[in-house]
């Protein structure tokens, strides 16, 4: 079998693009690197991942005229090469892949992940979801979202976010990382790794942070990531009186996240569901509970499947319930052997569950199916 992965970025730090190198890697081990071929419509940019990946073409980014070389370079490459299988990265893509079915016959599959399928497709990629040859969905929360609201016909396939769990491990902090940050030692710390959108749910750690209950205690809020929300935050944050007690690092390398998420006590990433909102399946929380960290996650989409309720970390059912999450951050606060307890379990959720290993069976799987 010879497969052409069509992707949208494999450069970018995101969720996305790090699925997409799962699939990659996973991909070139079960059939060979030479029957694995990879475009991106996207190059690399200052905001990349420090590890190398070989692909063999890379457009220059989402202009009309890179999109119109994108798919010619496509079409190209399938007939070149006598592709059987074209993977989608990115519903946007779909329509390139339903033409080269038109063409030359040739079956697709296309990943989803949340807030892409949600905000309002077009009428040519819905044309190309229903004829594609299946839907890879990070989580159940997605694939349950296209059959009740766009197609239940067409074949689902589930195949959770995974992590490396060889990299990310419970490991040492080194005395640079708490230098390098301005991270203090001796207090009680909450991690958020996320791009800062208004859905992310950061405003509402900072507003437990400043109540009766937490504000005099000695806790730090450490948020990794940039975006759109950032001055609002540092607003919130200042109208709060919080200063030096959150910290905005923004983008940091893949070598110091993982020290990173180590120094942590939690991991919170309570998100917000809506038309333009919502997550999928976040890679974060499962870093983070592959780094031996409790997690608080929302409810209201896929985040709640990376959560078993008391026993990895905790569920926010209402979001809207700041005391709630004001609880829950106080029973981990105060209770260091069941901070541990849920830490241990979540890597072992991790290693059990969202595994690199078990990605790639699951991945072989699908491949199978679709012959």
């Amino acid at each position: 079998m010879r497969i052409l992965l069509l992707a949208t970025d494999v450069f970018s730090k995101g969720g996305i693009p790090r699925y997409t190198r799962y699939q990659i890697r996973a991909l070139r081990e079960l059939i060979g690197d030479k029957n694995v071929l990879v475009l991106s419509l996207c190059s690399k940019n200052e905001s990349s991942f420090e590890d190398s990946i070989n692909i063999e073409y890379e457009g220059s980014g989402t202009s009309f005229k890179s999109k119109i070389l994108f798919t010619c370079k496509t079409i190209d490459f399938v007939k070149k090469y006598k592709v059987d299988l074209i993977v989608n990265n990115h519903v946007h893509l779909t329509p390139i892949s339903l033409i080269c079915k038109k063409l030359f016959g040739t079956r697709y599959l296309m990943n989803a992940y949340g807030i892409e399928i949600w905000s309002g497709l077009r009428r040519r990629e819905i044309l190309s979801l229903k004829n594609s040859n299946g839907i890879i969905g990070d989580c159940k929360f997605i694939l349950n979202y296209i059959q009740n609201n766009i197609d239940r016909n067409v074949k689902k396939y589930l195949l959770y976010d995974c992590t490396d769990v060889n990299k990310f491990k419970v490991l040492k902090v080194p005395e640079y990382i708490y230098e390098k940050y301005s991270i203090p030692k001796g207090c009680f710390k909450i991690l958020t790794v996320a791009t800062l959108y208004t859905y992310k749910g950061h405003d509402l750690i900072i507003e437990a942070l400043s109540s009766s209950e937490l504000r005099d205690k000695d806790i730090v809020y450490i948020i990794v990531g940039d975006g759109e929300n950032k001055e609002y935050l540092k607003n919130l944050t200042k109208e709060k009186e919080l200063e030096g007690k959150v910290l905005f690092l923004g983008r940091v390398s893949e070598c110091d996240l993982v020290y990173l998420y180590n120094t942590a006590d939690i991991f919170a990433l309570i998100s917000r569901f809506s038309r333009n909102e919502g997550e999928g399946l976040p890679l974060a929380l499962l870093e983070a509970n592959a780094c031996g960290k409790p997690i608080i996650a929302g409810s209201e989409d896929g985040s709640a499947e990376a959560v078993e309720d008391g026993r990895n970390g905790f569920l926010i059912k209402n979001r809207k319930d700041i005391k709630d999450l004001i609880d829950k951050i106080s029973i981990l606060y105060h209770n260091s052997d069941l901070k541990e307890e849920m830490g241990k379990y979540g890597r072992q959720k991790v290693i059990r569950d969202f595994s690199y290993e078990k990605f790639k069976l699951n991945l072989a799987e699908i491949l199978e199916n679709t012959r």
